[in-house]
């Protein structure tokens, strides 16, 4: 739980050093061009650590063709963090973070990284900003 609550303090100082809003189940990043994009947390546990998982949608997975869903597998063949998923039933941008490692660094990193790279998706491949 400690690691927990450090992770939500680092948050806290990111989202007001950058401008963002933390909402209570992630962050609202905001984006150039009036966009933003809204990064969920899901706090979990794996072999003993305690871990969180950043996502943020781009869109519904059922409009793509399979061709396009292909091409997303691509895409994660060069991704530089994260991962292009289908998450109940929506294209999502996605990373873990390890708690007690990540610092407020990391978190603005991991943070911009999903928000801008999924905001680019979302808005070539679906011509919105409902994420």
């Amino acid at each position: 739980m400690e690691d927990r609550e450090s992770f939500g303090n680092a948050c806290a100082r990111v989202c007001e050093e950058q401008g963002w809003d933390l909402l209570p189940s992630g962050v609202r990043v905001g984006l150039p061009g009036g966009r933003h994009q809204v990064v969920s947390l899901e706090f979990f546990e794996s072999e003993g650590e305690e871990l969180v998982r950043l996502f943020t949608g781009i869109g519904a997975a059922a409009a793509l063709s399979a061709e396009r869903l292909a091409l997303a597998l691509q895409i994660n063949a060069r991704l530089a963090h994260g991962a292009l998923a289908v998450r109940e039933g929506d294209l999502i941008m996605t990373d873990t973070l390890l708690l007690k490692d990540s610092d407020a660094a990391e978190i603005q990193a991991c943070l911009g990284y999903l928000a801008e790279t999924a905001d680019y998706y979302e808005k070539t491949l679906f011509g919105t900003d409902d994420h």
